[in-house]
Formats: structure tokens, C-alpha cells, sequence
């Protein structure tokens, strides 16, 4: 299925869900603070969970849907797919906002980053989710930015609290600038190469 910039594949009993996700996807094709992406992407939607293992490759086991942004090419799991694998319209704008973010950015951000704007793009997080993010700075205090890179690969329970944590550094530092967002910081981080010149340069702040 082929609708803009993207191709959807699937099984039949998936036809529904890949129209419903390509019409979503079509219609809400900007991220916060990046130029309009232009790539080309392919969305895979497996069948069932041994499939998506299978494409999935090194995906967390928690992991619902996988980006590589390498090949533009998104996995995710098929309407069999358990609740814990969340809203499928919200998974796949979390992994296209990957991509759109090396699209633009290339290598440039860490694995913190990467998932916080992913999870702010997507709009990931309620109050809930905030208040475990407030009892995780209450329990162990503010991490550093390394100490939170490090905790994605501490376990299931520590990543959770990794990407609370990481949505809440990009949402904050989008507050930064009312006018602009992350518009600014992502054109200097981009041409600096630097994400603490970035951050001065567009907040007049150190990380």
C-alpha cells in the first residue's frame, strides 16, 4: 500500500490497520522543531510475534515496534498484537519521528535523546506517566545525561523510567524557547556538531 512518501506492508487480515496507520501517517507527516522529512520509508507490520522477532532483529523484548533508520524502515506488530503494545497510531509516530530525526540529524543524537523526542513527538505522556517520572527523581535524584544514556540498557524497569526521564529533558528543553521549540537548537546542533554549542547557542544555557 503506497500513500505519499510511504509503503506499507502486510498481511490480509492487516489491510484495515496498514490503511488506517498510512492515512495517519500521511496527514501528520511534520515533527516538532525539523524541516518536513522527504525520505522514502517502508513500514512492515507483522503478523504475529514470531514474525516480528524475526524482523525485529535486536529490538528490546519490551519493545513494541522497531525503527532503522539506516534502511527507512519501520517493524511493528499486526492488529494480534497484545495491549502492551500500545496505540498503533502512536507507535508508528514515534518511529517515523526516528527517522525524521536522522534524516536530519544523522548520528548526532544519543540514545536519550533519540527516545525522548520520539516519545514528545509522539505525545506519549500523561499525568501518570509524569508522576512516575516525579517519584523516579524523588527515589534516585536527577541522573546526568550519561547516567541516563546508561540506564536504557539497565533492564525493562530502568528503561521505563529512562524514556519518562528523556521525554521530560526534550519537553523541557522545547519549553526553552516558546517561539521557536527545537527549532533553533536542532539548526545549530546540525551545523556545530555539538549538542552542548547547541544548547548555548539556542537557550544560552550549558546542558
Amino acid at each position: 500500500l503506497d500513500r505519499g512518501r510511504f509503503t506499507f506492508t502486510f498481511f490480509a487480515q492487516d489491510r484495515q490497520l496498514a490503511t488506517s496507520l498510512a492515512q495517519h501517517a500521511v496527514t501528520t507527516d511534520t515533527f516538532p522543531g525539523l524541516p518536513r522529512p522527504s525520505q522514502r520509508v517502508t513500514i512492515a507490520i507483522a503478523p504475529d510475534e514470531r514474525r516480528f522477532r524475526d524482523w525485529a532483529g535486536t529490538a528490546p523484548e519490551w519493545g513494541s515496534a522497531v525503527a532503522f533508520p539506516d534502511a527507512r524502515r519501520v517493524v511493528l506488530q499486526g492488529r494480534r498484537a497484545g495491549s502492551d503494545a500500545g496505540d498503533p497510531l502512536q507507535v508508528l509516530r514515534h518511529e517515523l519521528a526516528h527517522l525524521a530525526l536522522h534524516e536530519f540529524q544523522g548520528d548526532l543524537p544519543q540514545r536519550w535523546f533519540d527516545e525522548g523526542y520520539a516519545s514528545f513527538a509522539a505525545g506519549e505522556w500523561g499525568r501518570t506517566e509524569m508522576l512516575a517520572t516525579n517519584v523516579a527523581l524523588a527515589l534516585r535524584g536527577m541522573p546526568t545525561l550519561d547516567e541516563l544514556e546508561e540506564s536504557f540498557e539497565g533492564g525493562t524497569t530502568a528503561a521505563q523510567s529512562a524514556y519518562a526521564l528523556a521525554y521530560r529533558a526534550v519537553a523541557e528543553m522545547a519549553r526553552l524557547d516558546a517561539e521557536h521549540g527545537l527549532t533553533l537548537f536542532f539548526n545549530y546542533w546540525r551545523t556545530e556538531r555539538s549538542f552542548e554549542r547547541a544548547m548555548r547557542s539556542a537557550y544560552g544555557i550549558t546542558s
